[in-house]
């Protein structure tokens, strides 16, 4: 009963109702019928488009989210990286020198998280003890698990080169990407044998924890990376989309492989277990990132909007 009511209208309000579509019935009719009027409406018309391009100006800002792919590299073929994925948003300045050239330069910040593992390995080196006693380090692990955590601070900068078809523009663009690791964290856990053995004596030292020799101890550390500046060159194409506040973009990048981040802190092995007798109680192994080759490449999608 009460929706009823809400849609009854008294004589009067139809009496005003009918009035005013019978007002702008004949307005219409009326603008319609003069030239004037329509001049006018083409002259507004091209006015308000006008506008809209001086709108992008030399100058102009994006606002962006990212996702995409990454791929660490290493040299050691029994890790296994899986799937990797990260996200992330920033911002750009972007700078037109003229229509078709412009410059881009922004930061940002990216979340990734990697899930390594490794069903085995075996390494042996030679070492010197605390006493100043060569030896042969044997080392072993079994069912190693390790994942990474990384956020890092994204600073890219490229050039571009812009084309218009008609109310879409392409881009294609190059440049470099400067990444800081703000958070370098990883878990590891699995089973370890570190054992030494001294020729010169024929002596094999397999349970010695307190100087640093064991045999099939699960072993878990929590600790963090201490990553170098990452330099990544990468190349892309986009196209810009008209909105109306702005204009939609979207992108995608390919970035190529990365300097090494961690070539100053290399160990002789996965997994090198204690240096100069350490105990056992006090050691950490270090990440897998510590030992051969490592870089960054991968794809990555951008959707943003663009001021």
């Amino acid at each position: 009963m009460r929706s009823t009511q809400i849609y009854q209208l008294s004589a009067k309000q139809a009496l005003i109702l009918g009035f005013l579509l019978s007002f702008i019935c004949t307005s219409i009719s009326l603008q319609a019928s003069n030239p004037a009027a329509t001049d006018s409406l083409e002259i507004n018309k091209g006015e308000e488009e006008l506008a809209t391009e001086s709108k992008r100006g030399w100058y102009s800002t994006s606002l962006y989210a990212e996702f995409g792919m990454p791929k660490i590299n290493h040299n050691e073929v029994g890790l296994d990286y899986g799937k990797t994925f990260s996200y992330g948003g920033g911002f750009n300045l972007n700078f037109r020198f003229v229509k078709w050239l412009g410059l881009q330069v922004g930061a940002g910040l990216s979340f990734q998280k990697n899930n390594i593992s490794m069903e085995s390995y075996e390494a042996e080196f030679d070492a010197v003890d605390s006493e100043g006693d060569a030896y042969t380090q044997m080392i072993t692990a079994r069912d190693v698990k390790e994942e990474q955590t990384w956020l890092f601070l994204n600073v890219p900068l490229a050039l571009s080169y812009y084309r218009e078809l008609g109310k879409i523009e392409l881009y294609g663009f190059g440049g470099v990407e400067l990444r800081h690791a703000l958070i370098a964290d990883y878990n590891q856990n699995g089973t370890f044998s570190h054992q030494g053995y001294y020729e010169q004596w024929n002596i094999l030292f397999d349970d010695l924890p307190a100087l640093g020799f064991y045999t099939d101890k699960p072993m878990e550390v929590e600790a963090k990376m201490q990553a170098d500046l990452l330099t990544l060159p990468f190349v892309g194409i986009g196209m810009f989309a008209p909105g109306q506040k702005g204009r939609f973009y979207l992108e995608a990048r390919y970035y190529f492989k990365s300097n090494d981040p961690f070539a100053d802190e290399k160990y002789p092995s996965l997994f090198p277990g204690p240096e100069n007798n350490q105990a056992i109680g006090t050691y950490k192994n270090p990440s897998v990132m510590n030992y051969g080759d490592v870089s960054f490449e991968g794809i990555k999608f951008v959707l943003g909007i663009n001021f």
